[in-house]
């Protein structure tokens, strides 16, 4: 309504309110009419004084800053209309309606187009992400009107590495991906195991060296789960070298699984956890950082990443995918995910073994170790990548177990007999969570649907399996013994992969690619 209307309405009821017992008066007006006029509410007045002043000294500075210019106005008025309809601020404290929201993101995308220097452009970038992960639902706004065609033209046109990477996040959070960089899509998916996730560094490792290039460069999608969650970003995030990685990895389980069994009995008791979870905590927030998942994007060179958990306190068991993307535009998930939380976060939770760590809470979810779900994550991982690039083929998919043994009759029976005389209630957990989830049994499903030249499962043969928190020297040397040998036994399987993961992307390929993006960029 023109506010020259809400003006007069203001002094018609002023007027009224004097004569609220002339029959006569209610005669001529309309007795519907006459109520209708009556029921406005009695702040209505400051409301609407309050917004005439902001919008005349909003006119008044567009004279100085025509960049500004029939933008506010509009905002002032849908935030008018919606104070009228939700009542005093004092009742809806913390409710912002839709229709705000909506006006506040075409604002703040309409700025963008506007910027006169990088700068500007800069801050202006960075406003539409915070106002993107403070009000979620805003995004769909953006994507209808043009976020992700603004956003592709800024990072074509300027060159600036920071404006880029604020770009590179910004599409993120819109769901938007780049095309796959080879010929399809290329996954790794880790299986957790705790210190058996030496065994995934060594094979790594060889691959590596078959490839002559670094992991988050051979793959698109990198998927674990508990330690291999931990991998993951460590891989991928801070791309160290596997070599460092590996003894960095040995360290940080000397110090943390270095538990007294009389203070580990009793941390069990009290906080059901053996070892000290602070001291975890603490360890993860030094190697992995405190950056939120969805900020890795920044990073060119940073692939997508997954880490898989278990949420517990809801009436069933149900996966939770922590992600450094978002989804497209309209496109579900059967699992939960999350892509605000921190690094160390995610990790925290995806590795939370029960008996051994503290449950994490994060939000109103309580968080325990995805390996008590799916300790293969290679399906989880399939499904995700096939939301984030439908109409991509899959190129390559390495799966990396973390040691199995086949035992004896003799070795049968002998541990049936162990389980069968333990009195450690604390040993059977760790049993129970050995063997939460049948790893090959995932594998054998995938063998059956994906060709054998895209899907490689890696899962070496163990002289003992040993324990997840195992720190004896002898017993590691043992491990990455068992690793060499597996790699030698299956050097062709290797060189195969290595050879699947190395193939380029053709040139009709590139150009489906080259019309996709003119069609985003253009809005075709």
């Amino acid at each position: 309504m023109p506010i020259n209307q809400w003006k007069f309405l203001i002094v018609l009821k002023d007027s009224l309110s004097k004569l609220t017992n002339d029959k006569n008066l209610q005669n001529v007006f309309g007795k519907d009419a006459f109520q209708v006029i009556q029921k406005i509410p009695l702040d209505l007045n400051n409301t609407i004084t309050k917004y005439i002043g902001r919008i005349s000294n909003f006119n008044r500075l567009a004279r100085y800053d025509p960049e500004t210019s029939g933008t506010l106005p509009t905002i002032f008025a849908s935030k008018l209309a919606v104070d009228i309809k939700t009542g005093p601020k004092w009742k809806n404290k913390g409710r912002v309606s839709k229709c705000s929201i909506s006006s506040q993101t075409q604002h703040v995308i309409q700025s963008l187009e506007s910027a006169e220097n990088e700068d500007a452009l800069l801050s202006r970038i960075e406003a539409f992400i915070s106002h993107l992960q403070q009000f979620p639902e805003g995004r769909n706004s953006a994507i209808r009107a043009g976020a992700v065609r603004i956003l592709l033209r800024i990072r074509q046109n300027v060159p600036n590495g920071s404006i880029q990477g604020a770009v590179r996040e910004a599409l993120a959070i819109l769901g938007h991906s780049d095309p796959v960089r080879a010929n399809g899509i290329r996954i790794l998916s880790m299986d957790g195991g705790g210190i058996r996730g030496l065994l995934i560094l060594e094979m790594l490792k060889k691959l590596e060296e078959l490839t002559g290039k670094h992991v988050h460069e051979l793959f698109d999608l990198i998927c674990g789960v508990s330690t291999g969650a931990i991998l993951a970003f460590i891989l991928g995030i801070h791309r160290k070298h596997v070599d460092e990685v590996a003894t960095g990895y040995k360290d940080i389980s000397l110090e943390v699984f270095k538990q007294s069994p009389l203070w580990g009995t009793s941390n069990l008791v009290w906080s059901q956890a053996y070892y000290d979870t602070s001291l975890w905590e603490k360890k993860l927030r030094e190697h992995l950082g405190s950056d939120s998942l969805i900020r890795t994007a920044r990073d060119r060179d940073c692939p997508k990443l997954c880490a898989i958990s278990a949420v517990v306190n809801q009436s069933r068991l149900s996966a939770y995918v922590f992600r450094n993307y978002s989804l497209p535009w309209r496109v579900k998930s059967q699992y939960f995910g999350g892509s605000h939380h921190e690094v160390w976060q995610a990790a925290r939770a995806s590795a939370a073994a029960p008996t051994y760590f503290e449950e994490f809470k994060l939000g109103s979810f309580l968080h325990q170790d995805g390996g008590i779900l799916v300790n293969n994550p290679t399906a989880v991982a399939l499904h995700e990548a096939k939301l984030i690039w439908p109409e991509t083929p899959v190129q390559c998919v390495v799966s990396f177990g973390t040691g199995r043994t086949v035992p004896s009759p003799a070795d049968f029976q002998k541990e049936c007999d162990d389980k069968t005389s333990s009195t450690s209630w604390a040993s059977k957990f760790y049993r129970i969570l050995d063997s939460a989830t049948d790893t090959e049994g995932v594998h054998i499903m995938l063998s059956d649907l994906l060709p054998p030249n895209v899907y490689y499962r890696f899962n070496p043969y163990l002289t003992e399996m040993i324990s997840m928190v195992e720190i004896n020297p002898q017993k590691l040397e043992q491990l990455q013994r068992d690793a060499i040998m597996y790699l030698r036994r299956n050097e062709d399987k290797f060189q195969e992969a290595a050879k699947v993961l190395m193939e380029e992307k053709t040139y009709l390929q590139k150009c489906k690619d080259m019309v996709h993006f003119k069609r985003e960029l253009y809005g075709f």
